[in-house]
């Protein structure tokens, strides 16, 4: 056995991929409840990513409407306005 060849049996190498696809849709339909649950599973994942990732663009949207308006302090023109101008007279 020369350097290049591997004696291992998971190495796909000498298979083309036409019977790699073969293999594993023999696989798949021996078990159909296994993999349907696993492809919902690979599909609840990718729909979970693409979420976030549309939905990233109004989370900083937010956080930073959020940040601007949180715990707004007095500023020296609000103290020289004076106190009592923000609050209701009654």
């Amino acid at each position: 056995m020369s350097k290049k060849e591997r004696d291992d049996p998971d190495d796909f190498g000498g298979i083309g991929f036409g019977g790699m696809t073969f293999i594993l849709i023999v696989v798949a339909l021996g078990r159909p409840w296994e993999t349907l649950k696993e492809l919902f599973r690979l599909i609840r994942r990718l729909g979970r990513r693409v979420l976030r990732l549309v939905l990233a663009p109004f989370r900083l949207a937010t956080l930073i409407v959020w940040s601007r308006t949180a715990d707004r302090r007095p500023t020296f023109e609000d103290h020289l306005r004076g106190v009592d101008e923000d609050r209701d007279p009654s």
